[in-house]
């Protein structure tokens, strides 16, 4: 499989490059005259999967784009060499930090070219696995691979499955390779060039230590004669531990690799009756053994051993969880379709909507609880069942308690709430005996990794609790700003979120601004560690080693801080022990939420980025000193005009001094008049330092595309009034674009509206109390409250009423106790007001908005003969997600607000339209004579 390197080079698959990156350098761009246009969206790059090897001296990613690009790209942080592979997908570092594995799929034109044939999926290229030496840059390529896995921390190894073969294209196979019999699994030691091929295999996986591997072939002959097999990687040797006709699956090793477990699937004459067996093996004994199957005692007559629950075991013990569920209940089969009654009952006293139980319904098939064999003991515990159905067992538990809940008598609160409750329950993992914690708790609970106590946030009451399992006391822990205090909404707020346990009994959670320390026993008052609201700056702790369950309590963790009032960031230290907090990087630019660092040492690496810095990546150690730029993924953005952003702020009707986003193109004149947008949601000044990269975005018009082509845009924070969310927005816009006139660059007479969903409500609402505006667009807007208080958000199954009651609507209140609100927020009532033309986006398949709400909305304007226009791409969601239907769809927007905001022509689709019968045969793009 080893192929000469020298004669790869010539390949355009594979590139070396040596250059040098300076840091992240904030380039003018103002200069630059290139404008953009719809082919831009294909050409910009996204940073996909980056990684960093566990001794830091490798760094990969991948380099995405809209043009089928997918490229790997690999850096050494120590020799700053560089390679890049093409069509790259599935990539992993070796944890030795010896080679690299990844997917090479075949050229997106060639499949193209075979999709038109008419080519049947099966026949279609596979990928060819790529192994690449990190030492000596030897490339081995291995086509026709169906997946490949790695051995975990050992490393050095990689096993892989073959695709299947027909009998004509291998004469020497003796019976077919498909799904059940299975195909080749080769297992290689990349280090040393050893391989051994198993035959027929179904599935396989290694151990975390990667000293073994567990498989299942179905026999080298022509008979059946399914066994499991183990794979000693350390002195080569494969045995069959397991003699079982029938299907063994799930495989999962203890941490110490004493011992394997899998689900096996016996095979018997009577298909119905091929329930699963849990099977256990001692490393070392001569075979495996069935520990569980349903005739155990443990198993009531109504459950079984489920396979949609993988297995595991709970590390540093000797205890397996294994899934347990419901007996299905079977139809009758003899019945024939026109026997069968298809019907809907909905029930007033259903818990659940019965659109909710549709949605549901593969998952309520694949219920599953929970079941605890210890392999010491021999114990067996059903943990949970239907009584007390939902229950989280991490793999590092810790304590002889779990949390369980049972939410079924709350579930009807989700219709107007839009949350349940929950009773919570401690469960005994020896004994399997349940205590009731608290009935009826508001808050989402967590097991302290000690196991010692149940924290949760209740909402009501803005408090963090504990409950010691052991003690059976609650406490209320903290009371006051821990919250987000930005919510504006009819409800609750919800809490600042939980940051990172502590070893000495403590945890640290978020205030609004502030990390604070809570003691977990309640004895002791919340220390608040980073005092950052007298400054207005946010802190939150950003976690890079998720295999650390409890921070020690003498460590230095990173934070990552935000500025609420400059939207400046900072990466800082904060010393646990001493609780002293030190600056390692601030600025006004945006650095990222996720820092990635090497196992092993203290490389890592990050991003920062502003509206003209693309958020590469740079490598950095801890102290963020010597600071290099790995990556440069969109070099041509130097060839366009990129224009810039500020913030401004604009006083509201209430006399209150808000902030808003101002994105200028480039070369900005002052004298000059330009047009303007509106693009808005609710509070978006946060996002001053992101960068906007020229994507073909789904619902929203690209900053950066328009600013090139001549647009000012401009994104007020909206700040809401319960029972009046159209009349906020509203007040909003005009008071911030009034400020923005008084600046003299506004061309008052061509000024648009964008915005979807929320924001397509909020602008269908304005169009019928101003015609200040000349034209918008509307996405997936809600314009009757009334009907859509009613209906039903098809993608979860759940009525809308907890939408208007208490969530972004903002009402307050039900329809029959206001109704008058609902039909003031309505703007179907008042359609005859509105003058200004506008588009539509409305899909037939949107879970989220019903599209009847647009069809309200499009039908009633043309029933008044107002200028309207409704794009509905077929069986898309709340957007269009398809790339063809993303890019026709911005190309549409932007010649819509041409049109009007800037005097182009009317393209055809605009002035006639597209009959059905021409649909998909032309776009009407072009300009009208």
């Amino acid at each position: 499989m080893t192929m000469n390197p020298c004669k790869l080079f010539n390949q355009a698959t594979f590139t070396v490059i040596l250059f040098l990156l300076a840091n992240c350098v904030k380039v003018d761009l103002s200069a630059q005259s290139r404008t953009m246009s719809p082919d831009v969206y294909k050409e910009w790059n996204r940073i996909q999967q980056p990684k960093l090897s566990d001794n830091g001296d490798w760094i990969t990613y991948l380099l995405t784009n809209e043009n089928d690009r997918s490229q790997l790209n690999v850096y050494n942080t120590r020799t700053k060499e560089r390679f890049s592979f093409d069509r790259a997908s599935k990539v992993n570092i070796d944890p030795l930090g010896k080679f690299i594995a990844f997917h090479a799929s075949a050229h997106p034109d060639s499949i193209k070219t075979l999709k038109r044939r008419k080519v049947k999926k099966s026949k279609m290229p596979k990928d060819t696995l790529v192994i690449f030496s990190l030492d000596n840059k030897k490339i081995e390529r291995v086509p026709n691979i169906l997946s490949y896995k790695m051995n975990n921390d050992e490393g050095g190894k990689i096993a892989f499955r073959l695709a299947n073969r027909s009998m004509k294209e291998d004469s020497t196979l003796v019976k077919k390779e498909n799904k059940d019999n299975g195909s080749r699994l080769v297992i290689k030691d990349v280090l040393t060039g050893k391989a051994r091929t198993v035959p027929y295999v179904t599935s396989y996986a290694w151990s975390k230590k990667g000293n073994l591997l567990a498989c299942h072939s179905s026999g080298a002959d022509t008979t059946r004669q399914d066994k499991v097999l183990l794979y000693d990687a350390i002195n080569q040797q494969l045995k069959p531990i397991y003699k079982v006709n029938g299907r063994h699956q799930k495989f999962t090793f203890d941490a110490s690799e004493e011992h394997l477990a899998f689900l096996s699937d016996r095979d018997t004459l009577d298909d119905i009756d091929r329930s699963m067996e849990l099977v256990v093996y001692k490393i070392g004994q001569a075979g495996a053994k069935i520990v569980l199957d349903k005739d155990d005692r443990m198993m009531s007559p109504n459950l079984e051993i489920s396979a949609n629950r993988s297995p595991y075991f709970i590390e540093n013990s000797s205890r397996l969880i294994f899934g347990v569920a419901p007996l299905p209940t079977m139809a009758d089969t003899t019945l024939l379709d026109e026997e069968i009654v298809d019907v809907e009952i909905w029930h007033y006293q259903d818990q659940r909507l019965y659109t909710q139980q549709i949605v549901n319904k593969k998952d309520d098939l694949k219920k599953t609880f929970h079941g605890l064999y210890d392999v010491a003991s021999l114990q067996k515990t059903l943990v949970n069942d239907d009584e007390i159905p939902e229950c989280t067992i991490s793999r590092k538990q810790t304590g002889s308690h779990v949390l369980a809940y049972d939410n079924t008598a709350y579930q009807k609160y989700i219709t107007w709430e839009g949350h349940d409750y929950k009773d919570l329950y401690k469960v005994n993992l020896k004994t399997g005996q349940k205590t009731l914690i608290q009935s009826k708790l508001e808050g989402n609970p967590s097991l302290s990794p000690n196991g010692k106590f149940a924290v949760w946030y209740t909402r009501s009451d803005t408090s963090w609790y504990s409950h010691n399992l052991e003690a059976g006391q609650t406490k209320r822990l903290s009371q006051g700003r821990f919250y987000d205090e930005l919510n504006d909404r009819p409800m609750h707020p919800f809490p600042s979120g939980r940051s990172a346990w502590v070893d000495n009994g403590t945890v640290l959670v978020n205030g609004h601004y502030d990390i604070w320390q809570v003691d977990l026993s309640g004895s002791a008052q919340p220390v608040n560690l980073t005092n950052g609201r007298s400054k207005s700056w946010q802190y939150r702790y950003i976690s890079m080693d998720n295999d650390i369950l409890s921070l020690p309590s003498d460590t230095t963790i990173i934070l990552r801080a935000f500025n609420r009032e400059t939207k400046a960031s900072g990466y800082i230290s904060l010393n646990l022990k001493t609780k002293t907090l030190s600056t390692l990087m601030e600025g006004p630019y945006r650095l990222g939420t996720r820092i990635i660092k090497a196992k092993d040492t203290d490389d890592i690496i990050y991003t920062k980025e502003d509206f003209d810095i693309f958020p590469d990546l740079i490598h950095s150690d801890l102290g963020f000193k010597e600071a290099q730029q790995v990556s440069n993924a969109n070099p041509q953005q130097g060839d366009y005009g990129w224009g810039s952003i500020e913030l401004k702020t604009y006083t509201d009707h209430n006399g209150v001094t808000r902030q808003a986003l101002l994105a200028k193109p480039p070369n900005f004149n002052p004298a000059k008049k330009y047009p303007l947008l509106v693009n808005f949601y609710e509070k978006s000044s946060d996002r001053l330092h992101s960068h906007r990269a020229p994507y073909a975005h789904r619902s929203t018009i690209n900053y950066t595309y328009y600013t090139n082509n001549g647009y000012l845009i401009y994104n007020p924070d909206v700040y809401y009034e319960d029972g009046y969310p159209g009349e906020s927005a509203l007040n909003a816009v005009n008071a911030a674009v009034d400020d923005l006139i008084e600046e003299g660059y506004v061309d008052t007479e061509n000024m648009g509206l964008q915005g979807h969903s929320w924001g397509g409500y909020q602008i269908a609402y304005m169009l019928t109390r101003t015609n200040r505006f000349k034209c918008a667009e509307s996405g997936a807007p809600v314009v009757n409250m009334i009907s859509a208080y009613g209906g039903i958000r098809w993608g979860s199954g759940l009525s809308r009423m907890f939408q208007y009651e208490r969530t972004q609507s903002r009402l307050g209140v039900t329809l029959w106790e206001r109704p008058d609100l609902y039909i003031h927020n309505s703007p179907v009532f008042n359609l005859d007001k509105t003058e200004t033309p506008v588009l539509i986006l409305h899909n037939d398949n949107d879970g989220a908005v019903p599209w009847y709400q647009g069809i309200e909305y499009f039908v009633g304007l043309r029933r008044l003969g107002k200028p309207a226009w409704m794009l509905n791409y077929n069986d898309e969601p709340h957007w269009p997600v398809k790339r063809q239907n993303r890019m026709d769809f911005n190309k549409r927007m932007e010649q819509f607000f041409n049109h009007y905001l800037k005097g182009d022509k009317m393209p055809v689709w605009m002035e006639k339209g597209v009959p059905e019968i021409y649909k998909g045969i032309e776009d009407g793009f072009e300009m009208s004579k």
